[in-house]
């Protein structure tokens, strides 16, 4: 009876891992959406201070932030339209609220820091790059994917880096450079490991 016991815990946890990757791969065009269209939104502001844009900070970001949310969301969509939506197990529920959490922080903060004007004080960069630490770190443990971890502390690293600049204005290029590489750079592995089981 204990035997049995053990060989039905360990399928659950075996499956929970699998699971758990399987989310990640499935998760892997939002990072490559989200990871880009920041990445945009810091390169824009960028480029306003410096007088090579006409567009406001303000309206790139409304734009930089509004559209990742309506692709992440397309999923609710599907399942208030009728369209059957795929059942997720407890591994990847959650994954899923791990990374809406991180989301919805990242994203109220963000909007807070516009209205009140204290983006200009840099800090809040490297708190989004705390956060998306934490966020690969655990998924990383989550998934079994351990180049995740490293991700997540590369991501750690920026946060240093973007702290230390946070009174220049060369902290705009460095987080669009780490949305890009520790972002969408995973986003687009995820994919592209997909594709390649896909033709197996």
């Amino acid at each position: 009876m204990i035997e049995g016991q053990a060989r039905e815990d360990i399928a659950f946890i075996r499956r929970a891992i699998e699971e758990g990757g399987a989310y990640a791969t499935a998760s892997s065009p939002d990072m490559l959406v989200w990871g880009i269209t920041v990445a945009i939104g810091y390169l824009g502001t960028y480029g306003f201070i410096r007088g090579w844009s006409p567009v406001a900070p303000h309206a790139l970001w409304a734009g930089c932030l509004g559209l990742p949310w309506l692709f992440s969301l397309r999923r609710v969509a599907r399942g208030l339209y009728g369209r059957k939506v795929p059942a997720h197990g407890p591994m990847a529920q959650a994954l899923a609220m791990l990374w809406l959490g991180c989301g919805v922080f990242l994203t109220t903060l963000a909007i807070a820091v516009m209205v009140t004007g204290e983006a200009r004080y840099g800090w809040c960069d490297a708190v989004v790059a705390g956060v998306m630490g934490i966020g690969f770190f655990a998924s990383g443990s989550l998934t079994r994917l351990p180049w995740l971890r490293w991700v997540g502390i590369a991501w750690w690293l920026g946060e240093l880096a973007l702290f230390a600049l946070r009174h220049r204005i060369e902290a705009l290029p460095l987080a669009a450079a780490l949305m890009l590489l520790l972002l969408a750079g995973p986003g687009y592995v995820l994919i592209s490991r997909r594709s390649r089981r896909a033709e197996a």
